[in-house]
């Protein structure tokens, strides 16, 4: 997918954090993600202080999802793995993991409006796992893939591949992504994701309410 699978653990100590990335299959995290979740929860947790580590945490959805549910439930069950793993390989349960999948769904816009057109668009989850067994979820804006991207993925190519293909790149889906490149640069991935983090965090920083 354009956002590459990702996932985070985020353990408090005494006002330390200690958090984990998941890997892609070369074991490097992309930057976009790792961007995202420390502003996040630097913003949520002020007083906090947060530690990134890798984790390989699966989704157990196809890698190019292709609904918005599909895409969901790969963001919570990243979480879900990720925290597993923290608790085997520390010892000790997370206060948070933080599962990211991004993916792609048909647009009917112009069928349902009779406005604009339909189109394939793009988007992606957030979940949040606490130690306690709740969940918080966010999800980024959405934006229409242009035709010939569309085509590729609707043929069965992953978006970042789609993307490199098109646009004559390389790694494009752990670099600018396709947010980066059809918005020349004005969003960035760390900023696309950011927004929705903090959102996810909602539950967590309102116990009183959920």
């Amino acid at each position: 997918s354009d956002c590459p699978p990702r996932a985070i653990v985020y353990d408090s100590f005494d006002g330390m954090g200690l958090g984990a990335l998941a890997a892609d299959e070369g074991g490097s995290a992309a930057a976009g993600e790792v961007a995202a979740a420390e502003a996040a929860f630097a913003r949520v947790f002020p007083t906090s202080t947060l530690e990134m580590h890798g984790l390989k945490a699966a989704s157990g959805v196809p890698d190019q999802p292709r609904s918005d549910g599909e895409t969901k439930r790969g963001a919570a069950n990243r979480a879900r793995h990720a925290a597993e793993l923290f608790l085997g390989e520390h010892g000790v349960a997370p206060d948070f993991a933080v599962g990211l999948e991004g993916g792609v769904a048909e647009d009917d816009t112009f069928s349902t409006l009779g406005v604009g057109t339909d189109s394939l668009e793009s988007f992606a989850w957030m979940a949040v796992l606490s130690s306690t067994g709740k969940w918080g979820f966010g999800r980024t804006g959405s934006f229409q893939l242009p035709a010939a991207v569309a085509e590729l993925v609707r043929g069965g190519m992953e978006l970042g591949e789609a993307d490199d293909r098109v646009f004559n790149k390389s790694g494009s889906k752990t670099q600018e992504g396709a947010v980066g490149i059809l918005t020349h640069g004005l969003i960035d991935r760390a900023k696309y994701y950011e927004h929705p983090m903090v959102l996810a965090l909602i539950p967590f920083c309102n116990p009183e309410l959920f």
